[in-house]
C-alpha cells in the first residue's frame, strides 16, 4: 500500500496503540493528531507522522482523508474540516451515538422485530413500561460504558425489584412515592427505558454477542469480528464480563446453533450500519451488541460509534487484531480512489 498523501488519525490524545507498528509493516503514511494540532490559518496538523521509517513529530498539510476517532464527536470540528478546499473528506463523524434517536431509526425498518421496546424516559413511560413488561433498563441514552443502569422488575404483592448496575437487589414496595424517587434520580429525556431481554447462559453466567461491523478496502461493510462477552456470575450486563471469547467457538462449546446465529448477526449488523450511515452520514465502523435470548433469537440490545478494539486483545489473536486497526485505514486509502472514479 502507497499512499500519495498521509492519512490522517484524529484522535483525543496522542497514543499511537499499534499504529506505528501497522505503518511500519505495510508502509503506511500516517499522521495522528488532536484538535489542537490544527493550524486553521495554514491548514495544517501538528502531529505524529508514522511512516516505514520510524514515528517522528511534524507539521504537514491537513491530509485529504481524516479518520475521526475523537469521543464524543466534534460536530463542530468536523462540518468545518468538511468545508475546506480542497477538499477533505472525514470518516467515522458521529462515534457518540444517542440510544433513542438510533432506535427510532432501526425501529422503521426492517429491522424492528429484532428491537426490545424502546421508550424516551419519563414518569409516564416509566409506569407504562413496567406494567407492560413486568422487567425493564433505564440506561443513558448517550453512552457511559456501562454506568448509570438500572434494572426494575415487577413482583408479585406489589414489590419492585431494583437493581443497579452492581448485584445488590433491593425489594421496594412498588408505590408513586417509590418511583418519585426514581424520578428525582434520573434526568427527563437524557435518558431511555427498554424492555428487559434475559440473556442466554453458559456455566451459569449470562452472555452476549458483539459484532464490529468496518468498511474494508472495497468500500464494504463487513463483520471483522464477532465476539462474546461473558458476564460476572449474578450480573444482568455483560459490561462487567469475566471473559471474551469468539463467538463461534463459544457457541459451539454450549451446543447452540452457531451457523444460524453467527449468519444472523452478521447480515442484521451490516443492514443496521447501512440504514445508520444512510441517515446520520458517513460511517465506517460500529459494534452492534446482540442479546440472545433462551428461545435463540437475537435482540439488538445497543450499537457504539467507537468500539473498544482493546477488547480483541483478550482473544490473544495478533491476526485479528492488526485486521481490526488495519481494516479502517485500508478504507482510507480506498476513498481517494472512489473520488477519482466519480
Amino acid at each position: 500500500m502507497h499512499p500519495e498523501h498521509p492519512t490522517g488519525i484524529l484522535a483525543d490524545n496522542h497514543a499511537s496503540e499499534p499504529y506505528a507498528d501497522l505503518a511500519a509493516r505495510f508502509k503506511l503514511k500516517l499522521l495522528l493528531f488532536t484538535p489542537e494540532g490544527i493550524d486553521w490559518k495554514t491548514h495544517t496538523a501538528a502531529g505524529f507522522y508514522l511512516t516505514k521509517h520510524g514515528v517522528h513529530f511534524k507539521r504537514l498539510p491537513l491530509p485529504r482523508v481524516i479518520y475521526n476517532r475523537l469521543y464524543p464527536h466534534n460536530q463542530q470540528l468536523i462540518s468545518r474540516l468538511n468545508s475546506l478546499l480542497p477538499p477533505i473528506q472525514v470518516f467515522n463523524q458521529i462515534t457518540q451515538l444517542d440510544k433513542w434517536i438510533v432506535y427510532k431509526m432501526l425501529a422503521a425498518s426492517v429491522l424492528a422485530d429484532h428491537l426490545p421496546q424502546t421508550y424516551e424516559y419519563d414518569i409516564t413511560t416509566l409506569h407504562h413500561a413496567l406494567l407492560e413488561h413486568g422487567d425493564i433498563v433505564i440506561k443513558p441514552r448517550l453512552g457511559r460504558q456501562g454506568s448509570g443502569l438500572w434494572r426494575l422488575a415487577l413482583l408479585p404483592g406489589g414489590r419492585l425489584l431494583v437493581k443497579s448496575a452492581l448485584p445488590v437487589p433491593i425489594a421496594l414496595p412498588y408505590t408513586e412515592a417509590i418511583i418519585n424517587v426514581f424520578h428525582i434520580l434520573m434526568v427527563p429525556y437524557t435518558m431511555v427505558v427498554q424492555e428487559f431481554v434475559d440473556l442466554a447462559v453458559v456455566d451459569g453466567c449470562r452472555f452476549d454477542l458483539r459484532a464490529l461491523v468496518q468498511k474494508n478496502r472495497y468500500g464494504r461493510w463487513q463483520v471483522t469480528a464477532l465476539t462474546a462477552r461473558i458476564a460476572q456470575a449474578d450480573q444482568y450486563i455483560t459490561n462487567y464480563y469475566q471473559k471474551v471469547a469468539a463467538a463461534g467457538q463459544l457457541l459451539a462449546a454450549h451446543h447452540f446453533p452457531v451457523e444460524a446465529i453467527v449468519g444472523e448477526a452478521e447480515i442484521i449488523s451490516i443492514k443496521a450500519a447501512c440504514l445508520l450511515e444512510k441517515q446520520l452520514g458517513h460511517l465506517a465502523e460500529l459494534s452492534v451488541d446482540f442479546g440472545l435470548d433462551h428461545a435463540n433469537k437475537l435482540w439488538i440490545i445497543e450499537i457504539n460509534g467507537k468500539p473498544d478494539k482493546q477488547l480483541y486483545a483478550e482473544l490473544d489473536d495478533p491476526k485479528l487484531m492488526e485486521q481490526v486497526y488495519l481494516t479502517p485505514l485500508e478504507y482510507a486509502l480506498y476513498l481517494p480512489k472512489k473520488r477519482r472514479l466519480q
